[in-house]
């Protein structure tokens, strides 16, 4: 449970640090085209960073039939299986939805035993451990049609690994955090009962049509957020999800490895200056107001970051392109989110933006995942240790409280740092005495 304390004379927020169970990673394949050092490949994943790999995307052909989008996926689906050579724990997803084939499948029952029986050989074909049905935007009048389909994929992977003797399939899905969208499109308690955990998309809950400048992936509702805005942030989604039927441990809480980029139009440059739309696309990924976590290392090299205080996020300012993202900072407080309200993980989007190659943040490779992956299965802080304050190294922003071999994270207030020579927070240039 969160707690006030005092430190120092400064007001902290502080929760225990206790791990969850996911880490679920996506792979884009897509990003195998991209050039120079944008340029992804299965040979640059870490299989030992996340729990979960899955391969985005899979297509449905002709007869309903779940097929590789490209015939040479083939070989990049062995390659990607491969991968559990190196971490045998590791499990891996295939992930298909959101096409309008989708969802002419989901609406006959034999257009989806047709899928599902494909699915199944496709699956075990080719090395995977199980299915992600990725329905990021359902389509209308098609919310009974997929509970039923996940209910006969549940159904039809528990008969398989019972007649082959095999593990069963995993079926998960990857949803919609927007409240009107899973009004519309979610029988939430009954597809939670047949799905092993659910992704959920809590990021973009601002897009490239906005007018004001405001972060796409806030962990809570702003003070300037009014209308339909006062539920466009993680924690009123992973709540309405839960309050619809969903067991709190089977939620994913997602992690854009991205920030969305806006043109600002005038001087104004905080959380709700005016802006003209999408700003400026990366060197790398080439997609109009969409930063890569690395190409936002490289843009704000010796600028400095802001925090929206109020919802736990940064944002950064460079000429007239205004940035929201997630730093270490950010990733701290939605671990100990979900530690405190005892969600299930995880999920990013993607591998390939973040510092994949450790080439441009100065901070390793990976920076992004591997801060989250320490968060939350790294051992406990504190165990061994005496009972104070301690230094996080991974984050000058906040440190670690001791009390009898429980961890405890703080952090200091905007533009302050933890500072050993005084074990308080105070100004990052304050010279020692």
């Amino acid at each position: 449970m969160c707690k006030l304390l005092l430190t120092a004379g400064l007001c902290l927020i502080t929760a225990s640090l206790a791990s969850s169970s996911r880490l679920v990673c996506y792979y884009n394949s897509t990003a195998g085209y991209r050039a120079e050092e944008g340029n992804f490949r299965i040979s640059d994943i870490d299989p030992n960073k996340c729990t979960h790999l899955i391969f985005a995307f899979a297509d449905i052909a002709r007869g309903n039939i779940l097929a590789p989008k490209k015939t040479s996926d083939l070989s990049l689906y062995l390659s990607f299986n491969a991968l559990k050579t190196r971490n045998p724990e590791l499990k891996t997803l295939l992930a298909v939805g959101d096409t309008d084939r989708f969802s002419r499948m989901v609406a006959r029952r034999r257009r989806r035993t047709n899928f599902i029986e494909s699915a199944i050989t496709l699956l075990r074909t080719n090395g995977f451990d199980g299915l992600s049905l990725d329905w990021w935007f359902p389509a209308e009048n098609r919310k009974q049609k997929f509970t039923q389909l996940i209910k006969e994929l549940r159904d039809a992977f528990v008969a398989e690994g019972t007649s082959t003797n095999n593990d069963r399939l995993i079926l998960i899905a990857s949803v919609s955090a927007e409240k009107a969208v899973i009004d519309a499109s979610y029988e939430v308690a009954e597809i939670a009962g047949n799905l092993d955990f659910i992704n959920v998309l809590t990021f973009d809950f601002r897009g490239p049509s906005e007018t004001v400048a405001g972060h796409h992936s806030p962990l809570y509702m702003g003070s300037q957020d009014t209308g339909d805005k006062i539920h466009s942030n993680t924690d009123d989604a992973l709540q309405y999800w839960r309050d619809q039927g969903a067991p709190a441990n089977k939620l994913n809480l997602g992690i854009a490895s991205y920030g969305r980029v806006y043109t600002l139009t005038g001087a104004q440059s905080g959380v709700g200056a005016p802006v003209s739309g999408a700003g400026r696309e990366g060197t790398y990924t080439h997609m109009k107001g969409l930063w890569a976590y690395y190409e936002i290392c490289h843009y704000l090299d010796g600028v400095q970051v802001q925090l929206i205080t109020d919802q736990k996020v940064p944002y950064a300012v460079v000429d007239n392109q205004w940035v929201g993202f997630d730093n270490k900072y950010s990733l701290e407080a939605k671990v100990n989110y979900i530690n405190t309200n005892h969600f299930g993980g995880v999920f990013v989007w993607s591998l390939d933006l973040d510092d994949f190659g450790g080439l441009f943040c100065n901070n390793g490779k990976y920076p992004l995942i591997s801060h989250l992956y320490h968060l939350l299965f790294s051992d406990n802080f504190c165990s061994g240790r005496r009972d104070g304050l301690h230094v996080n190294p991974d984050n000058p922003h906040s440190f670690f409280s001791c009390a009898h071999g429980i961890t405890y994270v703080q952090y200091c207030p905007a533009n302050l740092i933890f500072s050993t020579y005084c074990t308080c927070c105070d100004y990052p240039n304050r010279v020692a005495p």
